[in-house]
């Protein structure tokens, strides 16, 4: 069959429809790769971005304690040029001499001679004494104390008779009070370990101890505090305002938890297995009414839905939420975060101005609020942005309550200063092995940061609590 020009023709469209046909196919193929592998790149570049976000993270931008920067973030602006010390033109500050009364010795040096060169004779001049004052430890700062109840046996009928030892002294045991409030002194205020208390009572006050009668000397401090520290205890629900902050806490390597209440004039320690809201109904009750400062941590959100209380969340920690998306987010929500970090600045200006001036117009503390709730009520549509932004809307009259009150603070710093020692001891010290420990932790440090608070001597309140304990008297309140 002969093949005509016509089919010729048809076939080489044919071949080229096909040739164009793979050609498009292959194309849409090579599109939708390229789609995918487009889509996959965008993701991981999302991926590592939030991962190099994370790792951005420090004590400025989060919520991470200033122990866990490997380089301590610097602070921006210039830097003092003034060296550390004394500055010029500042009025010295001399300690006082001691007076004669209070001396426990004293030496005096006269001339070689009372005879001047010139041939006259030297006459008393006190005001020009040159004076050297001093303290020191004695060699031997121990008293090595008996109490012995003397044994007589009848020469008649050979019945023993003993005296009778006083009860305050079998109270006091081995370690007496002074040195038992200094090792407690030593080991809430100074963390030192039961190792370093032993090791010092042994080569500078020059008797060894072991680790079990300290042990049992904390215990009996603990007993002296006990009262105290539940007068404190009680006084926590009719409180006003209270700041409270947790952190963890190790007990035999099972977790706990440490919570700090923080009143005006003083605070009070709790050691929990649980770090939920019960902690809160357990110490607080049914019916607190005060304010409670805290972070936006959820337990306090449900203990604050089922009481009559009201709360101003920290304000600290929502500037480090803005601080970190204005250092590492998209042109827009970057903007609109430092944006809002200028409002909290502007309304931190007036608040501390009007704490300097109480008489000032409350009013601009008022508005400017109100500034900074609109600018965080306009994030963009990020994620993180909106996150912080539903947060205000539901929240905003609680991170603002301390402008209509002056007695609150607007951020949670006094709980998180309070219980810094409680975290810095439990780095120190790995936490507690029994109920015991964790009563004694929890008195000395109530005790030490609200003798602190209060500017008192918690050694001499740890003393005169172990007097009141030995001596079966009130402690002192």
């Amino acid at each position: 069959m002969e093949t005509t020009t016509a089919d010729l023709t048809f076939e080489a469209l044919m071949n080229r429809f096909n040739a164009l046909e793979r050609a498009f196919a292959q194309s849409e193929a090579e599109k939708t790769f390229y789609k995918n592998e487009n889509a996959r790149l965008q993701a991981e570049v999302k991926r590592l971005t939030e991962e190099l976000a994370a790792a951005r993270k420090n004590s400025r931008n989060s919520s991470k304690p200033p122990s866990s920067d490997i380089i301590k973030p610097q602070p921006k602006g210039k830097q003092s040029e003034r060296k550390i010390g004394g500055q010029r033109g500042h009025p010295p500050n001399f300690r006082t001499l001691f007076t004669p009364e209070q001396l426990d010795e004293a030496f005096t040096y006269d001339p070689l001679t009372m005879t001047c060169p010139c041939g006259g004779h030297l006459e008393r001049c006190a005001p020009e004494d040159q004076v050297q004052q001093q303290i020191d430890l004695p060699e031997s700062p121990l008293i090595r104390r008996e109490h012995r109840a003397r044994a007589f046996r009848c020469r008649s009928c050979n019945a023993l008779h003993r005296g009778t030892l006083p009860e305050h002294v079998k109270r006091e045991g081995f370690i007496g009070i002074n040195l038992a409030t200094a090792l407690a002194f030593l080991n809430g205020k100074a963390r030192a370990s039961y190792s370093t208390l032993s090791a010092f009572v042994e080569d500078v006050l020059g008797e060894p101890i072991s680790t079990g009668q300290l042990a049992k000397t904390f215990l009996k401090v603990s007993d002296a505090l006990e009262k105290p520290y539940y007068e404190l205890l009680r006084r926590l629900p009719t409180e006003p305002i209270l700041n409270i902050d947790e952190t963890g806490h190790y007990e035999n390597g099972k977790k706990f938890w440490t919570w700090a209440f923080c009143a005006k004039d003083f605070t009070v320690f709790h050691i929990d297995e649980s770090r939920s809201s019960k902690v809160l109904e357990s110490i607080l009750g049914p019916d607190f009414q005060g304010t409670i400062g805290c972070d936006y941590f959820g337990a306090y959100q449900k203990y604050l839905k089922g009481v009559d209380a009201t709360a101003q969340f920290c304000l600290a920690h929502l500037i480090r939420e803005l601080r970190f998306l204005a250092e590492n987010s998209a042109r827009e929500t970057k903007r609109w975060a430092i944006r809002s970090l200028a409002a909290v600045r502007r309304m931190f200006r007036v608040h501390r101005s009007l704490a300097e001036n109480p008489g000032s117009d409350r009013q601009k503390l008022v508005r400017a609020g109100e500034r900074f709730r609109a600018e965080v009520l306009k994030a963009p549509a990020e994620s993180k942005a909106q996150n912080i932004a539903r947060r205000f809307l539901e929240n905003g009259d609680s991170y603002l309550r301390f402008i209509g009150n002056p007695e609150i603070e607007p951020t949670n710093n006094r709980a998180e200063q309070n219980i810094r020692p409680a975290v810095l001891d439990r780095n120190v010290s790995q936490g507690t092995r029994s109920q015991d420990g964790r009563d004694y932790k929890e008195r000395i440090w109530t005790v030490l940061s609200t003798c602190a608070r209060r500017g008192v001597s918690a050694y001499r309140y740890i003393r005169d609590a172990l007097k009141a304990y030995v001596h079966q008297a009130a402690a002192p309140p």
